[in-house]
């Protein structure tokens, strides 16, 4: 299986990952793996697990990324976190910047305030 998964990180890479996301042909992927006695399941499942590479299926392709480490702020200073939120929100591509920010307007009164005060909380406003 590691061999596969070797061929497969490599294709990634060649196609600029994992600074971009790189999708490959959902058929194709699931008849290499068949064609070795491989679950392409497994095999997703294992990246994700041990590379920490997402894949989202979908019938004509499936598109991979890189997972993010999840950050402990809470030792952080407010200027650390500035910097830190100004640096994801600069890496964000359009459409998923737009997103948060549909999120932030979709929020009720009450939400928006409690985000509010976890800002003020933490010395960000």
């Amino acid at each position: 299986m590691q061999d596969f998964i070797d061929k497969i990180v490599k294709t990634l890479n060649t196609n600029g990952f994992p600074d971009k996301k790189v999708s490959l042909p959902t058929e194709k992927m699931y008849e290499a793996a068949d064609n070795r006695g491989l679950s392409f399941n497994k095999v997703m499942d294992q990246m994700k697990n041990d590379l920490q590479i997402e894949s989202e299926i979908g019938p004509e392709k499936i598109i991979f990324t890189k997972v993010e480490p999840v950050q402990d702020f809470s030792q952080m200073g407010s200027d650390d976190m500035m910097k830190k939120a100004q640096e994801m929100m600069a890496s964000m591509d359009p459409a998923e910047l737009k997103k948060a920010q549909e999120a932030l307007m979709n929020m009720s009164d009450d939400e928006r305030e409690e985000l509010m005060k976890k800002g003020r909380e933490m010395g960000l406003i």
